[in-house]
């Protein structure tokens, strides 16, 4: 955005809070293309937080306290020393906040004028152009709050998500190697799914058994790759939804900014009740070659023979180096205990 060009990249101390349960504790933060990146003091990646989706609990007061959009729990202190910080984030919300399209009352009766005319002109051409102009003014943190909302809808099927902080920021830096573009999260179900699927707002829900019956996260990592490549990208995981709600479902996302709990359902169980081949596809070998990550292991993971994936075997992007780790071994072991605790 173009508020960032009066920054370079910022730096400052802070304190975070994971959740209410946990210490707070001493973090670098770090002001980068739209994303804020905390740190421990040994500079590892402990939570990036995207500016779209960053509040603040306390405005006008120091400490300035922020928060994700929607987890107030999760905090971040920036003492008034940190006034560059603080200032740099406040504009970059205000900016964000001024182009965020705001539904009112002008704005619900402009759209039901200017449907109403096409309906009297094009009646079976409506639909479509509601779905379009929804996707047009739906913006990426309205996206992510969906994807929110879809995951809290597939625990009828899946159980309640499991967390836990160590193996949540193993998640988070793991997101971090994958999808370095854009901040995504990576959910971890207990039941009712053994692979990978995208969600709208870069959401993606795991299977426990990706890293429970795994000695690597290489195969995690294959399997979040492969969702990504099947689902085709973010963009194309937002049109599904709205092309699977209805008509009545898809003017409410349009006039109000909010999905209706029936949409999320429907999809949340069309998502995880549909059949998902394999991702075998050569074309999905870029995708592993950019995240530095072998195919092999996830080669294996679909065919154990590996008769089938042969091709991507042979053109595993890392053969004959050796690959930046994905995690460290003790973060691993944490990680494929998250659904026990």
């Amino acid at each position: 955005m173009t508020a960032l060009k009066k920054f370079e990249k910022i730096e400052s101390s802070g304190i975070w809070r994971a959740d209410a349960l946990t210490q707070r504790r001493d973090v670098i933060v770090t002001l980068g293309d739209a994303t804020l990146t905390l740190l421990d003091m040994q500079e590892r990646v402990l939570a990036h937080w995207s500016i779209p989706a960053v509040a603040r609990a306390n405005p006008g007061e120091f400490p300035a306290i922020f928060h994700p959009d929607g987890d107030p729990e999760e905090t971040l202190e920036l003492a008034d020393d940190s006034e560059l910080m603080i200032d740099a984030i406040e504009e970059l919300r205000k900016a964000v906040e001024r182009r965020r399209p705001r539904p009112g009352r002008l704005r619900l009766t402009s759209a039901i004028l200017m449907m109403a005319g096409i309906a009297a002109v094009a009646f079976f051409w409506l639909p479509s152009a509601v779905r379009q102009q929804t996707l047009t003014a739906l913006p990426k943190v309205k996206q992510q709050q969906i994807g929110l909302q879809i995951i809290a809808a597939a625990a009828r099927f899946t159980g309640k998500a499991c967390q836990a902080a160590g193996p949540d920021m193993a998640l988070a830096r793991l997101s971090s190697r994958l999808f370095s573009e854009q901040p995504s999260s990576i959910v971890i179900v207990p039941s009712g799914l053994t692979d990978a699927v995208a969600l709208p707002g870069n959401h993606y829900l795991v299977g426990r058994n990706l890293v429970e019956d795994f000695e690597t996260p290489e195969v995690l990592a294959g399997y979040l790759l492969a969702a990504d490549l099947r689902s085709g990208g973010p963009e194309e995981t937002i049109r599904d939804l709205v092309a699977s709600a209805s008509f009545s479902e898809t003017l409410k996302l349009l006039t109000t900014g909010s999905l209706p709990q029936s949409a999320a359902d429907h999809y949340a169980e069309a998502v995880l009740s549909q059949d998902r081949l394999n991702v075998i596809d050569p074309a999905i070998i870029p995708a592993f070659a950019a995240a530095g990550v072998s195919a092999r292991p996830y080669a294996y993971a679909v065919d154990v023979t590996g008769e089938t994936t042969l091709h991507l075997i042979e053109a595993d992007p890392t053969a004959g180096q050796t690959p930046n780790a994905l995690l460290s071994d003790s973060a691993w072991v944490e990680l494929q205990g998250i659904c026990e605790t």
